[in-house]
């Protein structure tokens, strides 16, 4: 080997090396990423709410929640879990979807995210889901409960499902689990360390004996739809997989089809 294939292979190792470093050093801080507000932050919505603390008795803390009532009889509760950025200010404007089709909706902060202090890891959503799933079932019974996950939210959400009864799982461009869609994402590299956290979804789905839904658009570059599609495998006969055609990660709500979609889903 002349000297400068051997320097070309030499930097190619060296870059490889340095790419794996950078991808271990930052991966959880992609799957995370949160943003604080002042503790005596005031909320702003255009639809009525109220602003919760969820105790958690057993690390004797309390985790900020809101709650965004009906005005009329409400056909149930709505668990609303966010995706991996920002906090409730943005994410609680998206819950009039749930509202305007008589469900309430409690929306738990992940720790770590807008009020609350902490860390976010996998552990620790998924308290922050079981905690918001016991508050709700002081107010509704099981079979008027929707567990909704966004996202990221698809972790927490798909883990409470097989946890809990309800009536219904919805997850919004989900993925299979946070490895594999990494691998997918990073087909390119050949990564040699499994990433964290996990959050198993589709593992998760085996074990959630009521109606899933999932909703996934064709042009979404975060889970990419051949990702999310690996999810059918893991559904009953009953259960539906809905395509939003031209769809994106971000924009499934500006689509005149997805109104209607979360109407049937929500009779």
């Amino acid at each position: 080997m002349s000297i400068q294939p051997k320097k070309t292979l030499i930097t190619l190792i060296i870059a490889y090396i340095l790419i794996i470093i950078l991808l271990y050093g930052l991966h959880e801080r992609i799957v995370f990423r949160p943003s604080s507000l002042d503790p005596d932050y005031s909320f702003e919505f255009k639809h009525p709410f109220v602003e919760l603390s969820l105790d958690d008795k057993g690390a004797d803390r309390s985790l900020n929640a809101l709650f965004f009532p009906v005005s009329e009889q409400a056909k149930g509760i709505v668990l609303y879990f966010h995706g991996n950025a920002d906090n409730l200010q943005r994410w609680g404007t998206y819950t009039v979807d749930f509202t305007q089709n008589q469900y309430e909706v409690l929306a738990v902060e992940y720790p770590g995210y807008g009020k609350n202090p902490g860390t976010p890891t996998e552990a620790e959503l998924y308290k922050s889901a079981q905690l918001a799933y016991e508050r709700a079932r002081e107010l509704y019974p099981a079979d008027q409960i929707i567990i909704y996950g966004r996202s990221l939210g698809s972790g927490p959400a798909s883990w409470l499902a097989a946890q809990h009864q309800a009536r219904q799982l919805i997850l919004e461009t989900p993925f299979p689990s946070i490895p594999k869609l990494f691998r997918m994402r990073a087909s390119v590299v050949l990564v040699p360390f499994e990433p964290n956290p996990k959050f198993p979804v589709a593992r998760h789905l085996q074990s959630v004996s009521y109606p899933i839904s999932i909703i996934q658009g064709t042009n979404d570059w975060v889970v990419p739809y051949r990702v999310a599609s690996e999810l059918r495998k893991y559904l009953k006969p009953d259960d539906q997989f809905i395509t939003i055609e031209g769809g994106g990660h971000r924009n499934l709500r500006s689509f005149p089809e997805y109104e209607k979609i979360l109407a049937d889903l929500l009779q």
